[in-house]
């Protein structure tokens, strides 16, 4: 029971991490360039695949969130903009 009580807790990180993460971006950036959020986006899937083959699924929760967050930020930058 305690591997689905870890992953919960790194589910709830993950929000977390994502919804300041997506705060700090919409408040104080005013524009991240598509190259960045790719990076960023890219830099997380590779880090939570080696979390996730190291067994430790939950935690590469974690910068998929941050990277979440970057995208949404660029969803939301394009729905506004237009």
């Amino acid at each position: 029971m305690a591997p689905l009580l870890a992953l919960a807790t790194s589910g709830a990180v993950a929000l977390v991490a994502f919804l300041v993460t997506l705060g700090v971006l919409v408040i104080f950036v005013e524009s991240v360039r598509g190259r960045t959020t790719a990076l960023v986006l890219l830099v997380a899937v590779i880090l939570a695949a080696l979390l996730a083959v190291l067994g430790e699924a939950g935690i590469g929760l974690i910068p998929l969130g941050f990277a979440a967050a970057f995208v949404a930020n660029a969803v939301f930058e394009w729905l506004t903009t237009r």
